[in-house]
């Protein structure tokens, strides 16, 4: 007979602390090292993102003057960040409804958007807001994350099974969001996103344990899978979450400088439940076993594929070396650093910010004794293209795979069925 469980039965070993979970990433650890490991091993397997997802929008309530002096508030802006106030116009009651995209950039701050403004609430911060009313008249006013009655982050497209690598094949420079830098031409870098064997929908992939209403992590946070995001279709799909800002982690969210401007970072964690052995036996033993799809980057065409084995390999941790830096007259990589990691002294790189460190190997590419990543190169078309970025945190992600396990072995996260199941297209429109 086929082997199963049920999820209660798995409740009732977490409550007796008998239950089995394990990362993906330690499953696949243990299998490299030649450990034979099958479905009476384990109870549930965490699964992790994290990565540049623009599809990120803050939604938010608060006071902003006491009640009766003002009708409503037309135009609010947070750090000199425009919001969308509404839909309800909390008329003549002092207090206002809005909605921030992670993507917007500030109008009074350089290299400043949502999604940095995202990360400095939760860091306790100080946030300036402007705001106008139907009369007129000017509000400002300093609040803090704590000061607000509602705060949460809402996900529209978010945790997309992997993505793609991208290479330049035109004859010119191209500023993208796919790279930190001017993006080489003539085929001769290579970027990638993308977590890999880490990711929930590869582990997943018929959606038999989560749907709508599936309890997740959002940068920490627990938080809601609402259904499938925009965008979606069966063979790429993405979810919609809602999480508060409250609990989240600032090392989880943030925003990432591309060469054509600020990417909203934001990380995803999801259990699955092992409750037959169909479930386990598609949840991912390699990356080798995850399809990498290399795309044009102007005009997006397919132009090969490799596999997500191909690009991580074990290697997730850029390494500092700061002796490297000491004969250096100038510095080459401060303002090269895409979440403004590094320690600075002097002009000099004396540490990193490892809360702030994406481990994309931009460092790398300028300064490579300083800063130790096997980038890996890609043969391709009978060249060697080297690998110069990487849009994905994987070590990030393994961190916080490894947080929703413990959450869940401390009874701090709970484990549920999902109220639906979750419905993609065949195609994209």
């Amino acid at each position: 007979m086929p082997k199963k469980r049920t999820l209660s039965e798995i409740k009732k070993k977490i409550e007796k602390r008998t239950v089995i979970i394990i990362t993906v990433q330690n499953l696949i650890d243990r299998l490299s090292d030649g450990e034979n490991i099958n479905f009476e091993d384990v109870d549930v397997i965490t699964t992790a993102t994290k990565g540049l997802m623009s599809g990120i929008m803050g939604v938010f309530s608060f006071r902003l003057s006491p009640p009766k002096a003002l009708r409503k508030f037309t135009e609010v802006d947070m750090n000199g960040i425009p919001a969308f106030p509404g839909p309800c116009p909390n008329e003549y009651l002092g207090i206002v409804d809005l909605i921030i995209y992670g993507t917007t950039q500030s109008q009074t701050r350089n290299n400043y958007c949502g999604g940095l403004l995202f990360r400095e609430l939760v860091e306790g911060k100080d946030v300036e807001i402007i705001a106008k009313s139907s009369e007129g008249e000017k509000v400002q006013k300093t609040m803090t994350l704590e000061d607000m009655q509602f705060a949460k982050l809402m996900g529209t497209r978010q945790a997309i099974k992997n993505y793609n690598a991208m290479i330049n094949c035109e004859s010119y420079e191209v500023n993208t969001i796919f790279s930190a830098l001017p993006f080489k031409p003539n085929r001769t870098q290579m970027t990638f996103s993308g977590c890999g064997a880490l990711n929930p929908f590869q582990n997943d992939p018929n959606f038999q344990t989560f749907g709508v209403g599936t309890p997740l992590l959002v940068n920490g946070s627990t938080g809601y899978l609402m259904g499938p995001g925009t965008r979606n279709y069966i063979k790429k799909p993405n979810m919609m979450t809602i999480a508060p800002f409250n609990g989240m982690k600032p090392e989880y969210m943030g925003a990432f400088k591309t060469s054509y401007g600020l990417e909203p970072i934001c990380s995803i964690a999801l259990p699955i439940p092992i409750l037959n052995e169909a479930i386990f036996n598609d949840i991912v033993k390699s990356d080798n076993n995850v399809a990498l799809q290399i795309l044009s980057l102007v005009g997006r065409e397919k132009i090969g594929e490799i596999t997500y084995g191909d690009v991580w390999q074990d290697n997730f941790l850029m390494k500092f070396n700061p002796e490297a830096c000491i004969t250096c007259e100038k510095c080459r990589v401060i303002d090269i650093c895409p979440t403004n990691a590094f320690i600075v002294n002097g002009g000099t790189v004396q540490g990193i910010d490892r809360a702030r460190c994406f481990n994309c190997g931009a460092c790398t590419t300028v300064c490579p004794d300083a800063f130790q990543l096997d980038m890996k190169t890609i043969k391709f078309e009978e060249r060697d293209i080297p690998i110069v970025l990487r849009q994905s945190d994987r070590n990030g992600a393994i961190k916080l795979a490894e947080e929703l396990k413990l959450k869940i072995l401390k009874g701090e996260f709970p484990l549920e069925n999902p109220i639906d199941k979750l419905d993609f297209a065949d195609s994209v429109k």
